[in-house]
């Protein structure tokens, strides 16, 4: 059986990139023995510089008891089995990472699993099959805003998932660290948060094809009501498979595209904690993009035209910004132009 986790456990912080610095700095804020285990680059940044996280309410936290480090570019150093594992690497690096995770595994390891996505956990559970896997929901976004200093900027709630048998566990983890830089909830059905979850992600597709900041994008109705398309066809699919979607967002899901359809300025005056993000954000899709990796547009909108296709309900909305996305991933880049012609004609189709 796992230990529940003490002040003195061994958390693992496995793909210390933006979300998993940000996470690895809110442990050690509650006093937890963190290693964060990452790319090279990653950790010769944190050792070489001041290590931080704030956040877009002006929240602030300087890590003065610097965590250990690990990359998996040296793989002979020797660091305990972890009492804790956090995966925070994409969707997409799941299956390749399982062999380098398998150094920091024993018979007791918890792995909380940080994917975006529905069931993307199940690759881990596949190859760990006698630990426990519980799943995380993080739904903010974290940006770098100098070296060694990473920021969440936009709102919402990192929640655990509670099962029968890690329900102490999962609790005393929550309530070790929610603070105000990191709110933290619990839930006893992370597959209905999941898709509640998804439905927001849909616009990180979008915002890589606009190209621009996403709070620039969420001022201008012509990309709402494309997001708009996108979450109805998620609510019809998520309505025919039975799921209750929980309220994530201060409007309840089904509402999320009726407020974005309104006009530009009913919109700014209705839907001001949805418009509370820093003005540079972007999504990682776009970071994805720019750098020329593999986006999880398979898990995210593709997930959702996957599940319509296998339902018989109407996709046309996800089924071309997927479309859009892996022709950018193929080195495939249609001008903008080309891409709001595109945009045009799914708006004309659904007048």
């Amino acid at each position: 059986m796992p230990k529940i986790p003490q002040h003195d456990a061994h958390h693992i912080v496995f793909g210390a990139g933006l979300i998993g610095c940000f996470i690895g700095a809110c442990l050690i804020k509650a006093k937890q023995r963190v290693t964060l285990h990452g790319r090279e680059k990653v950790i010769h940044e944190l050792e070489t510089n001041a290590y931080k996280i704030t956040d877009y309410k002006s929240a602030e936290y300087l890590v003065k008891e610097k965590p250990s480090f690990s990359s998996s570019e040296h793989k002979n150093i020797e660091i305990d089995a972890a009492d804790c594992i956090w995966l925070t690497v994409k969707c997409t690096q799941l299956e390749t990472c399982i062999p380098d995770l398998q150094r920091f595994v024993d018979e007791s390891t918890i792995i909380m699993c940080c994917q975006n996505g529905i069931s993307t956990h199940k690759i881990i559970k596949a190859a760990f099959p006698n630990n426990h896997i519980l799943r995380v929901m993080v739904p903010f976004n974290v940006v770098r805003i100098a070296d060694g200093h990473f920021h969440r900027g936009s709102q919402g709630h990192m929640t655990l998932e509670v099962t029968p048998t890690m329900e102490n566990t999962a609790k005393w983890l929550a309530r070790q660290l929610n603070s105000d830089i990191l709110p933290v909830d619990i839930t006893y059905n992370m597959t209905a948060l999941q898709w509640a979850k998804l439905q927001l992600n849909l616009g990180n597709a979008l915002n890589a094809l606009v190209d621009m900041p996403v709070k620039a994008m969420l001022e201008r109705r012509r990309y709402r009501v494309i997001l708009a398309l996108m979450m109805d066809e998620l609510i019809r699919v998520t309505t025919k498979k039975k799921i209750k979607l929980p309220k994530i967002t201060n409007l309840p899901n089904k509402l999320i595209p009726v407020v974005l359809r309104l006009p530009d300025f009913l919109f700014s005056m209705m839907a001001q904690k949805m418009l509370a993000i820093d003005p540079n954000v972007r999504t990682s899709m776009w970071w994805d993009l720019q750098n020329g990796h593999t986006t999880e547009i398979d898990f995210l909108n593709g997930k959702v035209l996957d599940t319509a296709n296998k339902m018989d309900v109407s996709a046309p909305a996800n089924r071309l910004i997927t479309a859009l996305i892996k022709k950018k991933e193929q080195g495939k880049k249609d001008s903008t132009d080309e891409i709001e012609k595109r945009f045009d004609a799914l708006l004309s189709s659904n007048r």
